[in-house]
């Protein structure tokens, strides 16, 4: 039996209430909108545990050895055919419970299969994380605290900060990584409104870049703000990952620029289902 009371459920698939019915009983898979998913999709997804992780590793520029890994969440059907991750999450954002218990799953198995090898590096956004509560009690942190000296050492990064109110979210969830012994990314610093504030990049252990990102602006224009960013993260002790790399071209140039490690397609990855 599924653990979503009849509310929830109709929350989720945005239906009406005859329609949720037909939803529960399984006889119809009603689709959210246009380009997502069917709703009964999504559930049989999460409820059977249908979803893995990709390990990315994040690599050294000057040694080029391995110094962790990056976990991406990847979703399967019953048939073992790859789901959209953007599009299982874009889903999942409508129902803050079910998002909240996929995201606090998926880190358990991304924690527990992972390398051991240097860093593992969880995306974690502010909804889930803010859904488990704003203090100490929350589970996400209780977890992370179970691994905070352990091997491999845990580093969260902070994604989907669109706004200003998610900015000020962040810092805040900056503070409690921070207080539970946990180090703090930031995903695409300087790209989006509202993603840059200067205490967050101070506290952060990792700034991270999108190379697709920095190079759709002119050259010039790319290289002086990469430069600027990672002058200022090494003044203050920051570390820095360009993300995006899929070339020998792309490796040279986050040499040139003096990025401390890359990742992306030019490196192996290793996959594991849950």
């Amino acid at each position: 039996m599924n653990a979503f009371h009849y509310a929830e459920l109709q929350q989720l698939a945005q239906l009406d209430p005859g329609a949720v019915r037909r939803e529960a009983l399984g006889l119809a898979a009603v689709r959210l909108d246009p380009n997502g998913l069917p709703a009964q999709q999504v559930l049989d997804i999460v409820m059977s545990r249908r979803f893995g992780t990709d390990y990315r590793p994040v690599v050294d520029v000057q040694s080029q050895e391995v110094q962790g890994y990056q976990a991406k969440a990847a979703f399967h059907t019953v048939s073992g055919q790859r789901i959209s991750a953007g599009k299982m999450f874009a889903v999942l954002h409508r129902n803050p419970l079910l998002l909240y218990h996929t995201e606090l799953e998926m880190k358990k198995l991304q924690i527990e299969r992972a390398p051991q090898v240097g860093w593992l590096m969880l995306d974690l956004d502010i909804d889930s994380f803010m859904e488990g509560g704003a203090g100490q009690e929350n589970p996400f942190l209780q977890l992370f605290r179970q691994h905070a000296w352990n091997e491999p050492e845990l580093i969260i990064n902070i994604v989907e900060n669109h706004n200003l109110a998610d900015a000020a979210r962040a810092q805040q969830m900056i503070v409690l990584l921070q207080q539970s012994g946990t180090s703090v990314a930031m995903e695409d610093v300087g790209l989006r409104w509202g993603m840059f504030s200067l205490s967050a990049f101070v506290d952060a252990r990792v700034i991270k870049f999108n190379r697709q990102a920095l190079q759709g602006l002119n050259p010039r224009a790319a290289e002086a703000t990469l430069d600027w960013l990672v002058s200022a993260a090494r003044r203050i002790g920051v570390q820095t990952i360009l993300d995006g790399v899929a070339s020998c071209e792309h490796f040279d140039w986050a040499q040139r620029m003096g990025v401390d490690y890359v990742q992306g397609r030019l490196f192996a990855r290793q996959h594991i289902r849950a």
